[in-house]
């Protein structure tokens, strides 16, 4: 939870720098969200790379992709929103005298997994690898 707070409170940070200080709740939550997802499909290219065809059904990824970004999204909607807990995190945290190199790792080493991942499905649907 302490890993959330932090993350979320140097995105709402970030947004008020950039001019969204608005939107700024939200917009958190939504790069929280994004993160997360993209570290599923990781997992997912991850497990349609190893797991042979025959053995998994894909037709259950889409439910369950569903699902999670629905769960995630209901999930952050209660730890940040509900009551207005975002404003007793950024009150409380105090991010802003913590290094940024958390939020910044963590969505690139997202990203860089999810290109690896689908470099990797490259190379195996060439037969490659």
């Amino acid at each position: 939870m302490n890993f959330l707070e932090y993350l979320y409170s140097k995105y709402y940070y970030f947004q008020e720098r950039v001019g969204n200080a608005d939107i700024a709740p939200f917009s958190a939550m939504m790069i929280i969200l994004l993160i997360f997802i993209t570290y599923y499909f990781v997992l997912f290219f991850l497990t349609i790379l190893f797991i042979p065809k025959g053995v998994l059904n894909i037709e259950y990824f889409k439910y369950l992709s569903l699902f999670l970004l629905l769960y995630f999204f209901i999930q952050s909607y209660f730890l940040l929103f509900y009551k207005r807990r975002y404003k007793k995190i950024l009150k409380r945290n105090d991010s802003k005298k913590k290094s940024n190199l958390g939020a910044i790792l963590f969505p690139l080493i997202a990203f860089v997994l999810l290109i690896l991942t689908m470099f990797l499905k490259v190379l195996q649907n060439n037969g490659e690898l």
